[in-house]
C-alpha cells in the first residue's frame, strides 16, 4: 500500500508541460483531484494563462470569480469593503457535531469588518517584529535540540521530527502552554486542523470536533489559571489587553488562542518543507545559502514568494467592485490563487525560477491589507532559524532518496514527508 500524499521526485520541474486542459474548470478539476494533479504550479500557470479572471461552476468553488495575477489582486486586497466571508464557515467547515465549526465561527479571521478589527486590534501588540525578536531564542534552541536528538542517526524526515516541532514549540511558548502539556496540545493541534481540509471524511471530523472540546476546556482552564496568577505570555497579556475601551469575552479569548496556535505552527510547518524541498531541487542555491548566511533574510522572501505554505484566500464583496471589465455584484465570491500571483510574469522576471538574491520588493504570501497575516514577523524568524540551523550543523545535507511526498491538500501546501540524510 502506497504511503498518503502526492508522489513527486526532486528533479527540475517542467513548469510549462505539454497535455494540460485548456478549459479554466477542468483545471480546477485537476487541482482538486490529486491524482491528476501532479505538480501544482504548471496548473495556475495554465489557469493563469487561459482564465486569469473567471467566474466557476457553483460545483466547484461556489460560482466564485477566481483571480490569479497580481495586480487585480493587490487591487481587491486594498479594498476594505472586500473581506472575509463568515458564509464560508457554514459552507466549507459545516460537519460533525458542531463543536470544531463552534470554534471556527468565533475566531477573528471570519469574523464580520467590525468584530474582527476590534480583536485584531487586540492580539496584533504581541506579534510585532520587536515583540517576536525575543521569541528568537527559544527557537534556535528547538532547533538545535531536535537536531541533537537525530544527528546520530542514519536519516530523518524533516516534516515529522523538525518542521513541525520548530513552530508549534514556539508557538506554545508564547501562549503560555506549560511545557508537559505539549504533547496532548500536539495532538488536539494536529486532529483539529485535518478537519479544516477541504475533504473531510467521518473519521477525521469526528476528531476534529474532539479536539475543538478538548482545546476549548484546555484554554479556558488556562484562562482561570492565568487571570489569578499572571505570566510573560500571550494568554496573560490578552486577559490585560483593551483597545478603546474594549476587551476580549472569554470566548473570543479562547477561540482566538485556538486560531493563533494552529496558524502559528501548521502554516510554517509547511513554509519550511517548501523551501527544503525548492533549496533540493536547486543545488546552485543551497550551496549560495551554505556559504552565503547573510542571505538568508531576501531566501526567507524568495520562498515565501516562489512556494508559499497558504495558496487559497477567499473574500467576499460588500459593496460591489468594478476591476477591469470585470462587475463583481454585492455578495460576490472571489478565490485568490495567491500561488499564481506571486508567479506572475509581469510582475516578477522568470518567476518560476528560485533566486534566493532576488530583489522581492513585495509578495502576496502573507495577503495584504485588513488581513494581512498578523504572525507573519514570526513565520520569518522560524523560517531563518530552521533552515540557518540546519545548513550551519548539517552542511551536507541531502535528500536521502531521490523521491518524497506532497500533502494531499489544496489551501495549505507542503510536502507529506522529507526524509533526507547528512
Amino acid at each position: 500500500m502506497k504511503p498518503p500524499g502526492i508522489a513527486a521526485s526532486f528533479e527540475p520541474v517542467d513548469w510549462n508541460p505539454s497535455g494540460l486542459p485548456d478549459d479554466p474548470d477542468e483545471i480546477l478539476d485537476w487541482l482538486i483531484d490529486g491524482k491528476k494533479r501532479g505538480e501544482y504550479y504548471p496548473l495556475l500557470r495554465k489557469l493563469r494563462e487561459v482564465a486569469p479572471v473567471y467566474k466557476n461552476r457553483p460545483e466547484l468553488f461556489h460560482g466564485a470569480w477566481m483571480f490569479t495575477r497580481f495586480e487585480e489582486t493587490d487591487e481587491i486586497f486594498r479594498n476594505q469593503r472586500v473581506v472575509n466571508n463568515p458564509q464560508v464557515i457554514e459552507e466549507a467547515f459545516t460537519h460533525g457535531d458542531g463543536s470544531f465549526t463552534g470554534v471556527m465561527r468565533d475566531v477573528m479571521l471570519w469574523q464580520e469588518p467590525e468584530p474582527h478589527q476590534r480583536v485584531r486590534n487586540l492580539v496584533k501588540s504581541a506579534f510585532t517584529p520587536r515583540a517576536i525578536a525575543r521569541w528568537q531564542p527559544i527557537a534556535e534552541m528547538v532547533a538545535n535540540d531536535l537536531i541533537d536528538r537525530f544527528e546520530g542517526d542514519d536519516q530523518a524526515d524533516l516534516v515529522k521530527q523538525y518542521n513541525y516541532e520548530i513552530p508549534f514549540n514556539v508557538i506554545a511558548h508564547i501562549l503560555g502552554i506549560p511545557e508537559e502539556d505539549f504533547p496532548k496540545i500536539r495532538e488536539f493541534a494536529w486532529d483539529f486542523a485535518r478537519a479544516g481540509e477541504k475533504l473531510v471524511t467521518p473519521e477525521v471530523s469526528k476528531r476534529g470536533d474532539e479536539a475543538a472540546r478538548g482545546l476549548v476546556a484546555y484554554f479556558e482552564n488556562l484562562a482561570e489559571v492565568r487571570s489569578g496568577i499572571p505570566g510573560d505570555d500571550l494568554m496573560s497579556s490578552l486577559l490585560a489587553a483593551e483597545a478603546d475601551g474594549a476587551r476580549l469575552s472569554r470566548r473570543e479569548l479562547v477561540a482566538n488562542c485556538i486560531l493563533l496556535l494552529q496558524a502559528g505552527h501548521e502554516t510554517t510547518q509547511d513554509l519550511l518543507g517548501n523551501a527544503q524541498v525548492a533549496l533540493f531541487r536547486n543545488p546552485d542555491q543551497l550551496a549560495m545559502l551554505r556559504d552565503n548566511h547573510e542571505l538568508m533574510k531576501n531566501a526567507v522572501e524568495e520562498f515565501l514568494r516562489y512556494d508559499a505554505s497558504v495558496q487559497i484566500n477567499h473574500r467576499v464583496v460588500l459593496d460591489g467592485m468594478t476591476i477591469g471589465d470585470i462587475e463583481i455584484p454585492v455578495g460576490g465570491m472571489i478565490y485568490i490563487f495567491l500561488g499564481a500571483i506571486n508567479r506572475d510574469p509581469s510582475r516578477y522576471l522568470d518567476p518560476d525560477r528560485l533566486d534566493i538574491t532576488r530583489d522581492v520588493t513585495s509578495h502576496l504570501a502573507f495577503s495584504f491589507g485588513a488581513y494581512y497575516c498578523i504572525g507573519a514577523s514570526l513565520a520569518r524568524i522560524e523560517a531563518a532559524v530552521g533552515i540557518g540551523t540546519l545548513l550551519d550543523r548539517l552542511p551536507d545535507l541531502r535528500p536521502a532518496t531521490g523521491e518524497f511526498r506532497w500533502r494531499d491538500t489544496l489551501q495549505l501546501r507542503g510536502p507529506q514527508e522529507l526524509v533526507v540524510t547528512w
